[in-house]
């Protein structure tokens, strides 16, 4: 029976809509000039400095003479022998002799190193010993077998 009554239906209030709007608007306005006056007043100063020139460029103005003096050091390191740490008994070697050590070790250069027990000297592998020099009868040394 809802269907067949004639009577018009009555059209929402847009009074309310508007004012809910319009008091929104007002809002945001009166927000947004608020927090603009405040970022004014309580802001950083606005003032630019002035560039700064930009440093020229450090250049080299003898490489060959740095390199000259650079070379006879790199040398010295590269194929002498040096303690890096003698409590740990750690040594620099000459490049040429750790290929040798390398190439004599064969297979076995591939094997992960062990980790040195604290108090304990590092043991030294036949293959990474230095050959004593020969003596007068031939011999390789105090150690050689006779």
């Amino acid at each position: 029976m809802a269907e067949d009554d004639p009577r018009p239906t009555a059209l929402p209030d847009i009074r309310a809509v508007l004012a809910v709007g319009l008091g929104t608007l007002l809002f945001l306005l009166v927000a947004m000039a608020g927090l603009g006056a405040w970022f004014r007043w309580a802001g950083p100063d606005t003032t630019i400095p002035a560039p700064t020139p930009v440093p020229p460029p450090r250049l080299e103005t003898g490489p060959t003479t740095t390199r000259d003096a650079l070379a006879p050091v790199q040398r010295a390191q590269r194929e002498g022998y040096a303690w890096t740490d003698r409590a740990a008994g750690l040594v620099r070697i000459p490049v040429a002799r750790a290929m040798e050590i390398l190439a004599a070790r064969g297979e076995a250069a591939w094997a992960p190193l062990e980790a040195p027990v604290p108090g304990i000297p590092l043991p030294v592998r036949p293959e990474a010993a230095r050959p004593e020099p020969a003596g007068p009868s031939g011999a390789a040394g105090p150690g050689a077998a006779r």
